[in-house]
């Protein structure tokens, strides 16, 4: 079956009881769930019962072929296909069994075969023509792979949400709320007692025993729940903020390992092509057609990508160690990462954006129950000082009269010295502080805002500008180099600098990409973050019912 839900939490207004401040906040404990198209993306939704999921074609995969009919670019992983026809078949076959899980070659009649040998002179051949050719139609591994497991976004997000210790915590803090609320309700219990007077006169001494109970005034423990379940509110909404905190870090960090995943793929395949070059360069210079420049170049080039790779794996290694952290997740070895960083195209409404995030953001909406908290504290306060009433009701015997006796007694303090104006002041200045904090949060996501926008803005302009102008051409004159490098018409060293423009082009779209897909997840999120911090607990114990019995 298919669940896709949604990641925006339902607005609602609300008018605390006994309070006159009015804010925005969920009615309904949130179900978070994990990623899916929002207001602010256009990505499709990721269904968990497809048996792939397709991911998004990158400049290596699209790439033309110099000598290929046709590409198969509807691969669900990274990997790249193998054209059906290319130059250097036995070479590039030879590489091709180094991968980890070759996959068995279409069979090809013997046209084909007398063509591949017509490639086998160095002075007539060509070099792969994109990163993709000196691929094989086995899927691209890495080097410590050695585990099969596949994770989407979907799967990290449910992990994370069920294991994480954050979201425990705050679920707790979230009943003990609860708990707290129907404790500072209830009424003091009676006390049941025995008296005896006069014990050392024989024959007049009194026995009897008595029951004492102290009454309440002032709705006092009324007020108390009122507070509290300002306070439970509060917790709610922050465990709702908690788990978009989770789920933002997991999205952030998963895009990141993805991109990182992507650059170290595309640098893996461009060093077998560079490798490539450096067979064609030492083949062409031993047949005294090539320069011993043109093969120490194409040395250099090869010793760049490679070290290129080696920085890419740490980076990659390192992204996954981070996102592992923030979801639980206990596997030391990479697993493979599905996802598709095409997530947005179009300039969002920022203004917008802003006036969604602070109607519907639980992170206001726990400020706002904290608001209502301290003003039904600060009425809660006011009725300190009725005092409350203590009845006391005895009966025994007198032995002295040989007769029965009852006695009733009532108390009550009275506030002459003590009218509770420190604790009303005090209730006071902290209904203050709770309307200007929720101002500063109000700011706070203003200011997050126009960071994420600016973070957003510049990604999107590097993803347009690469995808229709920069890869194109790139592309473009690949092919014409290849062609004219096969004419004559360019030597070798400068076929070089084209495919090294080409990679680095493919490079920084990948990592564009990977920072536009932040960007979303962060205002998907509700600009959340700091999943790992412990969250807020706004309870204070159950002093205000010990306040409220002995009316003092």
């Amino acid at each position: 079956m298919k669940h896709i839900i949604r990641n925006t939490i339902a607005a609602s207004l609300f008018a605390c009881t006994g309070c006159a401040h009015v804010g925005t906040q969920s009615t309904e404990t949130m179900i978070l769930p994990p990623a899916e198209p929002s207001l602010f993306s256009q990505t499709p939704p990721i269904d968990v019962d497809d048996a792939a999921v397709e991911l998004p074609q990158s400049p290596v995969e699209t790439v033309a072929f110099i000598d290929q009919e046709s590409t198969d670019a509807t691969s669900n992983d990274v990997n790249l296909k193998s054209p059906e026809q290319i130059t250097l078949k036995d070479e590039l076959a030879r590489a091709a069994n180094n991968t980890e899980q070759p996959k068995e070659k279409p069979s090809k009649d013997s046209s084909d075969e007398e063509a591949d040998d017509d490639h086998e002179k160095p002075s007539s051949e060509t070099l792969p023509t994109s990163l993709g050719e000196a691929m094989d139609d086995s899927t691209v591994m890495l080097p410590w792979n050695a585990t099969p497991l596949t994770y989407t976004l979907l799967d990290v997000e449910q992990l994370a949400l069920s294991n994480h210790p954050a979201i425990a915590a705050a679920e707790a803090i979230r009943s003990k709320a609860a708990g707290l609320r129907q404790q500072v309700g209830t009424a003091p219990n009676p006390t049941l007692g025995y008296f005896g007077q006069q014990l050392a006169d024989r024959n007049t001494d009194q026995h009897g025993i008595f029951v004492e109970q102290e009454f309440v005034r002032g709705d006092k423990l009324e007020l108390n729940r009122q507070v509290l379940a300002h306070t439970s509110r509060a917790q709610t909404m922050e465990s709702q903020t908690q788990q978009l905190r989770v789920l933002t870090d997991v999205r952030v960090r998963f895009y990141e390992a993805v991109a990182a995943q992507q650059l170290l793929d595309a640098t893996n395949e461009f060093a077998k092509v560079a490798e490539r070059g450096v067979e064609v360069a030492t083949a062409r210079q031993k047949a005294e057609e090539g320069t011993l420049i043109e093969t120490l170049q194409s040395q250099t080039l090869l010793s760049e990508v490679r070290l290129a790779a080696e920085q890419a794996e740490v980076a990659y290694r390192g992204a996954w160690t981070d996102l592992a952290a923030i979801a639980g997740l206990s596997l030391e070895i990479p697993a493979r990462l599905i996802a598709d960083l095409n997530t947005a195209s179009d300039t969002l409404d920022w203004e917008q954006a802003y006036s969604q995030i602070i109607a519907s953001s639980p992170e206001l909406s726990t400020a706002h129950a904290i608001v209502c908290e301290k003003q039904a504290l600060m009425k809660r306060q006011q009725a300190q000082p009725i005092s409350n009433i203590t009845a006391n009701l005895g009966a025994g015997y007198d032995n002295g009269t040989d007769n029965g006796m009852i006695n009733v007694q009532l108390s009550a303090p009275i506030p002459v010295w003590n009218k509770n104006t420190g604790n009303i002041s005090a209730a006071y200045a902290d209904y203050v502080r709770a309307t200007q904090e929720v101002k500063r949060i109000e700011q706070s996501i203003r200011s997050r805002m126009a960071r994420t926008a600016q973070e957003y803005g510049a990604a999107l302009a590097s993803v347009r500008k690469y995808e229709d102008e920069i890869i194109p051409q790139a592309t473009k004159s690949l092919e014409l180099s290849e062609d004219a490098y096969k004419a004559g018409e360019l030597d070798f060293l400068q076929v070089l600098i084209v495919r090294r423009s080409f990679y680095e082009s493919t490079i920084r779209l990948i990592d564009a990409r990977g920072n536009l897909a932040q960007a979303v997840a962060k205002v998907d999120g509700m600009l959340l973050s700091g999943g790992l911090d412990s969250p807020t607990d706004y309870t204070d114990g159950d002093g205000i019912r010990e306040a409220s019995l002995g009316g003092q």
